[in-house]
């Protein structure tokens, strides 16, 4: 059984719908994988077990009747800690919230039931889903199955871990810079940040109205990601960001061939910072969908270089709520890196955020002029493999910078994701290859608005026939 939980989900659905596989024997597994693992990796510190054996010995019930729900019936799965479910604590990471327990499901919570999935607990996530690195939770740092020296990637590192370790098989996490992405590169895996307004953020914790964050889901492949996709997705009046739009089926849209797909590979910006390994890899992936028929194409955004300008602004925009606890909590409620994000866009003043609007327009203006001649764009997804979590500086191209320090961790983690938040346009994070020291490193495709069908179809044809796609991580092999 434990092979099993190294397979994809479009493998064991079919299992399992046609009970050769047990739920119930599928969830025990997961379960003895966590504890197997999670000593090392820290991912998983909140498992329901009895609720997730309960669910599955339901679902069991439910498929022998005859009335299999689809793909995730059965399927162990996991949440961020920033998700709400009824009657279970819900931290964000964060001592603030240790004892803080919801009363309602968040909108995946009830689609993924819905959909029949079994979920086995909350992953480990960095405190309030502010920083790509997840040394600072409230449960301590997350470790990567890759190397459990090095980091997991954040805020979701919890989420990548985990189905990376092959815990579950998939986990739902949050993105409002590059939160599912940059983990998901870390510990090769894919991750999926869908068009802001697709999937419903109610019961995503702390509720904000950002344009910058989504939900989205964590994945060892392309095709669970769809598979997850056509779970999640969809139209909900509680959430002001959603959208009403005609309901897709991702899954159905995959694998359809590149013929005539036109990729612009962003030349600026993006290959600045990038280690040569990571420049290599991703110029090298880029090369092979010319092979599978699609045309690629040099293109540049002129005016990203000045995003940094933005970030102050969201920070005041989306995070000023937490300002009171920076202020009066004291640093046993707030580490120093969040209390000085925080307070970095609190003091931002009325014409930096003028300013950043119209920065913001011009950058989305230039994107949307460069869709008119392309369909999706292609850039690293970090400027590195996940780097050693003993290791206070990281080197990037031509600079050692400290990634203890809120610029440093933006430089290594989220300079060339966050764009995207800010844009509210699709992106997927995929393996394509693997740098000297064993870590993989991560492409990202971006595409238009409301269109993820199509970066997603574009990124199965590669990991098909190009890959590496899943490997299981040295910790485990």
């Amino acid at each position: 059984m434990k092979d099993l939980l190294y397979k994809s989900i479009t493998e064991i659905a079919p299992l399992i719908k046609a009970r050769k596989v047990s739920p119930v024997e599928l969830t025990i597994a997961s379960l003895e994988q966590i504890r197997n693992t999670d000593s090392k990796l820290n991912a998983f510190p909140v498992v329901k077990e009895e609720e997730a054996l309960a669910s599955a010995r339901y679902a069991e019930a439910e498929i022998s009747s005859g009335n299999y729900l689809g793909p995730l019936h059965g399927i162990p799965v996991g949440l961020k800690d920033n998700i709400a479910v009824q009657n279970w604590v819900t931290t964000c990471g964060s001592p603030i919230l240790r004892e803080h327990v919801t009363d309602y499901d968040a909108a995946v919570v009830e689609r993924l039931r819905a959909a029949g999935a079994i979920i086995i607990g909350k992953n480990n996530m960095h405190e309030w889903a502010l920083a790509g690195s997840c040394t600072y939770s409230v449960f301590g740092t997350i470790h990567n199955p890759w190397n459990i020296n090095h980091t997991s990637g954040g805020s979701s590192g919890g989420s990548a871990a985990a189905v990376s370790a092959g815990q579950v098989f998939l986990s739902v996490g949050t993105d409002a810079r590059a939160s599912i992405r940059n983990p998901a590169s870390y510990c090769g895996i894919v991750g999926h940040k869908p068009s802001t307004g697709l999937v419903s953020r109610y019961g995503e914790l702390p509720p904000t109205s950002s344009w910058y964050m989504v939900i989205g889901p964590l994945a060892r492949t392309v095709s669970d990601a769809a598979l997850a996709m056509d779970a999640l997705a969809g139209y909900d009046s509680r959430d002001p960001n959603s959208l009403s739009l005609n309901q897709k089926k991702y899954f159905d849209s995959l694998n359809q061939g590149l013929e005539g797909l036109r990729i612009g590979l962003v030349t600026n910006y993006f290959f600045d910072d990038t280690t040569d390994e990571v420049e290599k890899a991703v110029l090298l992936a880029s090369e092979a969908f010319t092979q599978m028929g699609a045309s690629l194409k040099e293109v540049q955004i002129p005016s990203i270089r000045h995003m940094q300008l933005i970030e102050p602004s969201f920070e005041s925009e989306n995070k000023s709520w937490l300002l009171d606890y920076a202020l009066t909590r004291g640093e046993d409620f707030l580490h120093q890196d969040i209390r000085f994000r925080i307070l970095a866009g609190a003091f931002a003043r009325t014409i930096d955020h003028e300013r950043a609007s119209r920065l913001l327009s011009q950058i989305r203006w230039e994107v949307n002029n460069i869709f008119e001649d392309v369909d999706i764009l292609l850039t690293p997804t970090n400027s590195t493999p996940a780097y050693a979590l003993t290791e206070p500086n990281v080197q990037l191209k031509n600079d050692l910078v400290d990634v203890e320090s809120a610029n440093g961790q933006s430089r290594v983690t989220t300079r060339l994701t966050v764009p995207f938040n800010a844009l509210g346009l699709p992106a997927i994070s995929i393996p394509c290859g693997f740098a000297s020291n064993g870590m993989p490193i991560g492409m990202q495709l971006i595409g238009r608005h409301s269109e993820d069908e199509t970066i997603l179809n574009a990124a199965a044809n590669f990991e098909s026939r190009v890959g590496p796609g899943y490997l299981i991580p040295q910790m485990i092999s």
